[in-house]
């Protein structure tokens, strides 16, 4: 796992080549609308709505994308931990490039104009609020950067 703010993202570009692409994407198209939006090395998604509970919902891993989230608007938890630490809760769906994953993580507290780079090997739960907090608005960036 990876955190830094955006105006600082061209230090990872060799490790991230195609982070740069979807970068240039974003600024040409700040709210892209629903669906996939492909660029060069991978496609992006913008997703807004209201952040639920940690304890809800499962974690996740992915096999075939690095994900990068990058917050636009409001605040958002994310729950982490290494994927070696976890226990596997469904079976890997190579469609979906998502494995469900149970366990505990550390929390992460994102605002507008950070971001999280996430490898296969992390387990990570999305769009959340702590538990004895009530939900947030949140906007963001889901880009998928092909390995």
């Amino acid at each position: 796992m990876l955190v830094d703010r955006v105006e600082y993202a061209d230090k990872y570009f060799r490790v991230l080549p195609h982070l740069a692409d979807a970068l240039a994407f974003i600024k040409a198209n700040p709210v892209p609308g629903e669906g996939k939006h492909l660029f060069q090395g991978g496609y992006l998604m913008y997703q807004s709505g209201m952040t639920k509970p940690g304890e809800e919902g499962a974690y996740e891993a992915h096999r075939k994308y690095i994900d990068v989230q990058i917050l636009k608007d409001g605040h958002e938890i994310v729950l982490w931990n290494r994927l070696e630490n976890m226990q596997e809760a469904a079976s890997y769906d190579a469609e979906k490039d998502k494995q469900a994953i149970k366990g505990i993580g550390s929390m992460l507290e994102l605002l507008p104009g950070m971001f999280v780079v996430l490898w296969p090997e992390d387990a990570h739960k999305a769009c959340r609020h702590a538990d004895d907090a009530k939900p947030n608005t949140f906007a963001k960036y889901v880009v998928k950067l092909e390995l």
